[in-house]
């Protein structure tokens, strides 16, 4: 207002310039039903321009209600802005209960606010407060309708974090029905199979996941050989030998050769009696691909030869003379062949670059077989502190006489 009324006060002027210093002012007469307007060309030009103002004006004053409610709504939706980048923060800082407050009390007000409550679910949802969490995913999905897609994901990965896997597929199927399964939801979809055990879903699902763009192969290599792994697991605690050569028997080529695919199938080789074909299986993977379940699991097979073992373990060692795990497994082969001073200087070296609580177990047992019971005593409290992360201390025990009062 202030801008329109200096440009009319210059405008006065600059007529009332032309006026005085035009020899000429020119002249217009406007007639129009009986009525006779007469009047210089500076002053029509300046009623022309004084009309157009007032109409300016008033345009001004008609819209100047909607422009407050407009100014009103954008403030209220900087606000939001500035409550979801604090709510933000204030989640990534460990701050769950002040971001869900923050995120929520201007969500209605915000341009997207199902971005408000999937952030407010996340926070309830670190909280563990999941009757709120599922109510901030109710709202999302209703200010969402239109674009259910990243709601849906976010149902489905929750629901399968907390293991309700029922939830995630239902949340993942409504996705698929819309037809909007996208690559983040495909790899949700192969977890919710593989949670519920459902191998043969998981494998139908593979051609799907090399197509979809986005997946890396990388990604589905990993899928299929934690399935097979799986699988062979199941077989060995649930099955036979028969169940475990026909899941082997089924695995592709590559599979076979991931370490965790190939040391799930000796352990059952082992379980079922066939040390020595597990123990060619681990020899033949540690030789092509170092694996530190592998070389564990070559030291806990039974039977065969333990020399011949032990021989073929410390030919590694002359190239990983400080490998932890191997040193394990030389001294368990130790044991077994009864070279117990052997053992214990491997168990030690290997406790003194890594300790671990499996290892100081083995060694104390060893300790107290040679008569050393204080020591293996003092190694099981070391292992325990190891596996508790933590030590606990006694207070100080004082001796008192029988009957004597406490002080």
């Amino acid at each position: 207002m202030i801008r329109l009324g200096l440009l009319a006060a210059a405008l006065v002027a600059g007529a009332m310039l032309a006026g005085a210093l035009l020899t000429d002012n020119g002249y217009v007469a406007i007639s129009f039903r009986g009525y006779l307007v007469e009047m210089s060309v500076p002053t029509f030009v300046l009623c022309v321009l004084l009309t157009l103002l007032a109409l300016e004006a008033l345009q001004r004053v008609v819209r100047w209600p909607a422009r407050q409610r407009a100014a009103r709504l954008e403030r209220r939706r900087a606000r939001a802005r500035e409550d979801l980048h604090r709510g933000l923060l204030e989640m990534s800082a460990g701050r769950w209960a002040e971001s869900e407050l923050t995120l929520t009390r201007s969500a209605r007000d915000a341009e997207l606010p199902a971005v408000h409550y999937l952030a407010a679910a996340r926070a309830a949802d670190l909280l563990g407060v999941m009757p709120r969490r599922d109510a901030w995913l109710g709202l999302a999905r209703e200010a969402a309708a239109d674009e259910p897609g990243p709601v849906l994901v976010t149902v489905a990965e929750m629901n399968l974090k907390s293991g309700h896997t029922d939830a995630a597929l239902e949340a993942l199927a409504a996705l698929e029905q819309l037809g909007d399964l996208n690559p983040r939801a495909l790899l949700l979809l192969a977890r919710v199979y593989r949670q519920r055990g459902d191998f043969d879903r998981l494998r139908q699902l593979e051609p799907r996941l090399r197509s979809t763009r986005g997946v890396t192969p990388a990604a589905v290599d990993e899928i299929m050989d934690t399935l097979y792994a799986d699988m062979l697991r199941v077989a060995t605690d649930k099955g036979g030998p028969a169940a475990l050569a026909a899941v082997w028997d089924e695995a592709t080529r590559a599979a076979r050769r991931r370490p965790s695919v190939v040391v799930a199938y000796a352990r059952g080789l082992a379980r079922f009696g066939d040390p020595e074909r597990a123990a060619t299986l681990l020899r033949e993977l540690l030789e092509a691909d170092w694996n530190e379940a592998a070389v564990l699991l070559y030291g806990e097979l039974a039977g065969g030869d333990p020399l011949e073992r032990l021989r073929t373990a410390e030919g590694w060692l002359r190239t990983r003379r400080e490998d932890p795990a191997l040193l394990v497994t030389c001294a368990r082969l130790c044991l077994t062949a009864e070279l117990y001073g052997k053992a214990r200087s491997y168990l030690e070296l290997s406790q003194a670059l890594r300790p671990r609580a499996e290892t100081a177990q083995l060694l104390a047992g060893l300790l107290e077989r040679l008569g050393e019971g204080e020591r293996a005593l003092t190694l099981l409290k070391d292992g325990l502190a190891l596996a508790t992360g933590r030590r606990l201390d006694l207070p100080p025990l004082r001796q008192r006489r029988f009957g004597a009062p406490r002080r």
